[in-house]
């Protein structure tokens, strides 16, 4: 007798209301040795709950798809709940959720790819139904023209009501969610380990901020430490909640490529930015691109590409800030600027005047949201 035919054991109610009236029995059963997300769905699409798959017999839970024996076994000798129930309380213990594939709150893209995670947990408010979101990755050890162009992209594409899904690492990802916030906009964190950890520890500011405007989200349970290893698996939810990913640095092998690989098998638009030939961190976009990705230089191009355009119902007005006026000697100050940082001396040099006009002039534009000063005196264009 088949599981799914026999009505006498499934529960009354849908998987999504079973699993939010238990959420210690569905831990537990997350817990049980050899049940991955396929089997998880499996027992639940058979049996109803959580709490009728642990009080199914041993030949009901062998005649669920893909329920052998030795499995059967290990549901019907488990004893996790207490383990379960600790599980659980870490999670109401940093005001986390546990949103099911059968949730409603479920993002419905991420459903479309061929592994999807069966639970989350979330911290914050996971994308509306048809928000549009797009991942900017990258380096952690990227250059300043690689910060720049992941803060400019993002905030942009925030600006104009895209969200912005990342990692949360060092470097590209970190600028990314930070270009997002600076446009008011929605940002999401998906994680390489359990959403108790903040890693890295030093973004612990951003991450309350991202909770706020957006969410942080992982697949693996609370308590599991940062591991090399599972961050190409997290991987795989940052391109498949989005409809594009943007390559902002990275090298060969670097986990942005991984992603970008992802994207591509799951359906998705990759854009990649180009950078210095010489740097070992465009080695990575250039790839993409030669292969076919697509080459960006603006957000408003990845807007384009996406298939948006400005007053559809779907995508809001784009803001554009009139920008300050530029009296001639800032005009020429501005001019001698690129994305690339320049020494306060080289520009004495270039400029041919005076350090102290200079200063005054940089000082202006900055005011004006022109430039941005670095540490060593070192001057980049901020627009």
């Amino acid at each position: 007798m088949k599981a799914d035919q026999n009505n006498l054991f499934k529960s009354s109610f849908s998987p999504a209301e079973s699993i939010a009236d238990d959420p210690v029995k569905t831990l537990a059963l997350y817990l049980v040795p050899g049940i991955g997300a396929v089997y998880f769905r499996s027992l639940i699409n058979s049996l109803g709950s959580p709490s009728e798959v642990f009080s199914a017999s041993q030949q009901m839970l062998e005649s669920v798809p893909g329920i052998g024996p030795q499995t059967a076994a290990a549901i019907k000798s488990a004893k996790l709940d207490q383990t379960a129930e600790d599980f659980w309380g870490k999670l109401l213990t940093i005001n986390a959720r546990m949103i099911s594939i059968w949730d409603e709150e479920y993002p419905e893209r991420l459903k479309e790819i061929h592994d999807p995670p069966v639970l989350l947990f979330v911290r914050g408010s996971l994308p509306q139904p048809g928000e549009q979101l797009v991942a900017v990755v990258g380096t952690r050890r990227p250059s300043i023209y690689g910060v720049r162009q992941a803060n400019r992209f993002a905030e942009g594409l925030a600006q104009a009501g895209i969200g912005i899904v990342s990692g949360m690492a060092r470097g590209i990802d970190s600028a990314a969610h930070d270009g997002a916030l600076q446009a008011s906009g929605r940002t999401y964190a998906v994680f390489g380990c359990g959403i108790d950890y903040i890693y890295p520890p030093e973004n612990k500011s951003i991450a309350e901020k991202i909770e706020h405007n957006g969410a942080l989200i992982s697949e693996f349970l609370p308590g599991t430490s940062p591991d090399p290893g599972l961050f190409p698996r997290r991987n795989r939810i940052i391109s498949g909640l989005c409809s594009g990913v943007l390559v902002v640095q990275g090298g060969f092998k670097s986990g942005a490529l991984i992603t970008a690989k992802l994207a591509l098998e799951q359906g998705r638009d990759v854009f990649a930015i180009p950078g210095n030939v010489d740097d070992k961190e465009s080695q990575g976009p250039h790839q993409l691109i030669r292969a076919g990705g697509i080459l960006v230089n603006s957000s408003q191009e990845i807007i384009a590409e996406l298939g948006f355009t400005e007053g559809s119902d779907k995508f809001p007005e784009i803001k554009r800030e009139k920008m300050p006026q530029l009296n001639p000697t800032e005009l020429e100050v501005a001019q001698r600027l690129s994305h690339d940082p320049i020494h306060i001396d080289q520009l004495v040099q270039d400029l041919n005047k005076p350090v102290s006009s200079i200063l005054a002039d940089l000082l202006n534009l900055e005011m004006k949201g022109w430039v941005k000063q670095l540490p060593g005196k070192l001057f980049i264009r901020n627009r």
